[in-house]
């Protein structure tokens, strides 16, 4: 029996289908949530300034650059995903780099103009997202721990862009980021010590690669260390207050503590995988203690 052609309706939606998973659409809504956060620690009245339009929209910015970051980053990942993820979008032929390129760019310009009507603050940290994101994926990616600082430097400037479009960032605000920034560059880390042997098959230089699985898996430990005394600050400070100690305990620290068992020497690619898994809810459980410390 002859298969009929695709129509060009179907073949458009099949298209925006594969846009949507190089998007990763659920972490530019993770992105935009950061926003809302920022916004939360540092609005008078909080629960209105999540509905106000200048902190939507700002979260929608975030959403479109993140988006771009993820696309252009697969751009550039073509190679290596062609080894370790074949069944991607673009290593598998389904899309074409050249139009992946041209939708990231598309998502970064959407981004930048629709931080125009917010202001000088909010165009500037549109540009400089756009600019980190893709010096990450062009350059810093294959660096010793700069690529993965430069992703978490980009995790902390949306909460603390959240809190300046709703009216400034506020202590409870930067407790937030430099809990984040802790945060992700040790979890960057693990996904390269995650992704070392492909990586390393791959030609890229990252911090694991570099560095080898035992001592990049110290470095690890010591960022996850760092991060537990950074989320303690604000108890020793006086800024929180019990609800945030029972909080952070339960849903932040005590999963790190396990993050820590698995990344025990001598230590296996299945551990590893474990903790990477983890890693991703713990910041999402995170949310709930953050918010505590307005």
């Amino acid at each position: 029996m002859m298969q009929r052609a695709a129509t060009p309706a179907g073949h458009a939606l099949g298209t925006a289908r594969l846009l949507l998973q190089l998007m990763r659409f659920d972490r530019p809504l993770c992105a935009a949530a950061l926003t809302l956060l920022g916004a939360w620690l540092a609005a008078p009245a909080p629960v209105s300034a999540l509905w106000s339009a200048p902190v939507l929209q700002a979260a929608c910015v975030v959403g479109l650059i993140t988006a771009f970051g993820f696309v252009i980053n697969d751009c550039c990942d073509l190679a290596v995903d062609a080894l370790g993820k074949p069944g991607r979008p673009l290593p598998s032929g389904r899309i074409s780099r050249t139009t992946a390129t041209r939708f990231a760019w598309g998502l970064a310009g959407a981004g930048v103009l629709l931080a125009l009507p917010l202001g000088r603050s909010a165009t500037l940290f549109a540009l400089a997202a756009v600019g980190l994101s893709a010096a990450y994926s062009y350059r810093l990616k294959s660096t010793l721990l700069l690529g993965n600082a430069c992703v978490a430097l980009l995790v902390a400037m949306v909460i603390v862009f959240g809190a300046v479009m709703a009216g400034g960032a506020t202590p409870a605000a930067w407790a937030a980021a430099a809990m984040a920034l802790c945060y992700f560059t040790a979890q960057e880390v693990l996904f390269n010590l995650e992704d070392e042997a492909q990586d390393r098959a791959a030609g890229l230089r990252t911090t694991a690669t570099r560095l080898g699985a035992k001592r990049t898996a110290r470095l690890l430990r010591g960022l996850l260390l760092l991060f537990i005394a950074v989320a303690v600050l604000p108890l020793a400070s006086g800024m929180a207050h019990t609800a945030y100690l029972a909080a952070v305990v339960v849903l932040t620290l005590g999963p790190v503590l396990a993050l820590l068992a698995m990344l025990r020497e001598p230590l296996g690619a299945a551990s590893v995988a474990r903790a990477a898994r983890l890693s991703r809810l713990v910041w999402v459980t995170s949310f709930v203690p953050l918010a505590l410390l307005r």
